[in-house]
Order: structure tokens, then sequence, then C-alpha cells
């Protein structure tokens, strides 16, 4: 069951009872992950100066905050982390509660300022939004909705290794959706595109907030029904049919959607 309630509006402004800190684009950790009953830089001496706080919602029923620390300090006990250090170390509730801090903290530091006039935003009175008093624009977090799948063709599924992936995992196609697309036709653009498959979208799998830096992914498994298997090379560096039962070891972790397409598709009778 998950431990994390999120908050849809952000006033009144409870006082936390958990806390995380951001800083630099990472995350303060103890040897017990990234969540803290006592804000740790006040304990340091650094007094409330300059930090930026902001409501999530409720860890434990109780209330949870995220605070942004403009520069980065070293306390004992502590270090910094990056977030994609923390998949697969501490669980899953926490860290998504992780990723949604870094995604509200990264929200309110790029739009200081209208996109459309160039002064500065002001918090919206009760939700989560900055807003220009002189032109109107109001911007909330954005989400970037992405599909990700694994194409299939009878036993065996499609793994790919992308260009710019530092692991060299084998793993399934992803990219975002483009305005005025369905998940679907993205599914079968992307294919297209990627490894220039045609495909059929035959089963949705679920979905997974992915804060790299904010996107939403759609999961689905995709038959393959024609085309020519052809790596565009930009993107993909190569691309390789796997019988179910000869799946590589270099697959990502269960903790991510591609990791669950591959093993819900290695499960199938």
């Amino acid at each position: 069951m998950t431990e994390f309630n999120p908050a849809a509006r952000v006033l009144p402004h409870p006082v936390f009872h958990w806390h995380l800190v951001v800083s630099n684009g990472e995350i303060l950790c103890t040897g017990a992950g990234p969540l803290h009953d006592v804000l740790p830089v006040w304990q340091a001496g650094e007094g409330e100066a300059g930090i930026v706080s902001h409501y999530l919602g409720e860890w434990q029923g109780k209330a949870c905050g995220v605070h942004h620390l403009p520069i980065r300090v070293d306390l004992p006990g502590c270090e910094w982390r990056g977030l994609r250090s923390l998949l697969g170390v501490v669980e899953e509730p926490l860290f998504f509660l992780a990723g949604r801090a870094m995604q509200v903290v990264n929200w309110d530091l790029d739009h200081q300022h209208c996109g459309r006039c160039g002064l500065r935003t002001e918090f919206h009175p009760r939700d989560r939004a900055r807003v220009c008093s002189h032109c109107n624009l109001a911007v909330y977090p954005r989400i970037s909705p992405c599909v990700i799948m694994l194409i299939t063709r009878g036993d065996e599924c499609l793994l790919a290794r992308h260009t710019h992936h530092r692991h060299s995992l084998y793993t399934a196609l992803a990219g975002f959706i483009e305005p005025g697309e369905s998940a679907e036709q993205a599914v079968a653009r992307e294919a297209r595109e990627e490894v220039g498959l045609d495909v059929d979208v035959t089963r949705y799998v679920g979905t997974q907030s992915w804060p790299f830096p904010g996107q939403l992914m759609i999961g689905y498994l995709a038959e393959a029904r024609g085309g020519i298997l052809t790596p565009d090379q930009e993107e993909i560096m190569e691309a390789r049919w796997f019988h179910r039962r000869q799946i590589p070891e270099t697959i990502p972790p269960a903790e991510t959607l591609s990791g669950q397409l591959i093993r819900t598709f290695m499960d199938m009778d």
C-alpha cells in the first residue's frame, strides 16, 4: 500500500513532520535514505534564510515538505546523491516521493519569471502554480507524457541499446507523445522511426512516473506486423530479437516500467 498521499492544493501550509532537502540537482541523504524527521540544515546552524519550502502531501499520515537550499552545505552523517542513484535502493513509494520533491523544486526554479512577458511571477494563493500578475499567465508543474513499448514477434521480443545510454542496457523503445497524437499513434510512430517496424498495439501494461526530469511513462506490448528492422543509429545503437527464455541479464531493473514490460513478456505463456 502506498504510504504517500500527494497534495493537490498547497495552502494552508502545514507544519512539516517529514523533510527532504534538495540543492544543485541532488538530494540530501543519510544511511536511512532521503527522508528526515528533523530538518538537518537548521540543525547545522544555517537558519531559514534563503530556504524555499513546498508542501508535498502526507507521508504515513503526517505532513511532508521539500526544502530547496540555494547554497549546498556538507553535513556530518549526510551525503548529496543524485535521484537516479536511489532507484532500486530505497523502497518504491519513497523513491517516487523523492522524485516528486525534485520535480516541484525544478518547476519553482524554472518559472521564477514569466515566459511570456518576462516579469517576476508569484505563487498562486491556493494551487501549485506560479502566476504573472501582469499578463495572468499561470504555470503549473509540467508533466511530459511518453510511451514505452516492448515490440514482440511470437516468442521473441525486440530489445535495444540506446546511443546515449550510459549503462548499455538492453531495454524497450520509448518516446514522447507529440501534440495531437494518441498514445497508440505514438507507439506506432516511434517504432517506425527508431527501428523501421510497423506494429499493432496488443496490450496496455501500466504507467509510471519517471522524474528524469518529469515524464509520465505509458507502457504497452506491441506486436510487429511488418517492416525491416533498421535501427536509426541516432538514438538506437543496436536492436536485436531475443527469445523469451534467452533474455540478456543486462536489462533494466524490475522497479522500472521497461523492466516490468520485459518481465511481463517473459512470464507470458
